[in-house]
């Protein structure tokens, strides 16, 4: 079986503390905190790891987005957190394999696009960012 991501979190914390590097052993410590709170909620189930990890990178990257040239130096700490966390979370599919996989659906007679990104979301699954394939999906339906 797979080794879960928690699992290698907190390896890679230990390892991280061990080697003195403070900003990745907080880094670690802050989401293995949230993926343990996560994991003992009563509507757990499957993998909460991969949802909680996207969700704090997506609000560290809105933050750099809105707030990134007037407060670089939170901008570059909190690409650096990114940076950390992107080791544990799936590939993401390029924009050119989500446009190709699109086509292929397509292809198969499916035309709506809710129906496409279902197909999508069921071939794919954590390794497609949905908001960026709607996008795409979108944009292909129309020309």
């Amino acid at each position: 079986m797979a080794e879960k991501i928690i699992d290698r979190i907190a390896a890679d914390r230990i390892a991280a503390m061990k080697a003195r590097d403070a900003e990745r052993k907080q880094t670690l410590d802050y989401i293995l905190g949230e993926l343990q709170k996560a994991e003992k909620a009563p509507s757990a189930k499957g993998d909460t790891a991969t949802p909680v990890l996207k969700a704090y990178v997506k609000s560290l990257k809105d933050f750099i987005a809105q707030h990134g040239e007037q407060r670089p130096v939170e901008a570059a700490r909190y690409q650096k957190e990114i940076d950390i966390l992107m080791d544990y979370l799936p590939r993401q599919l390029s924009d050119e394999e989500v446009r190709t996989e699109i086509s292929a659906i397509m292809a198969a007679g499916v035309a709506t696009k809710g129906l496409v990104m279902a197909e999508l979301k069921k071939r794919h699954g954590a390794a497609l960012d949905g908001r960026r394939a709607a996008d795409i999906a979108g944009e292909m339906a129309e020309g």
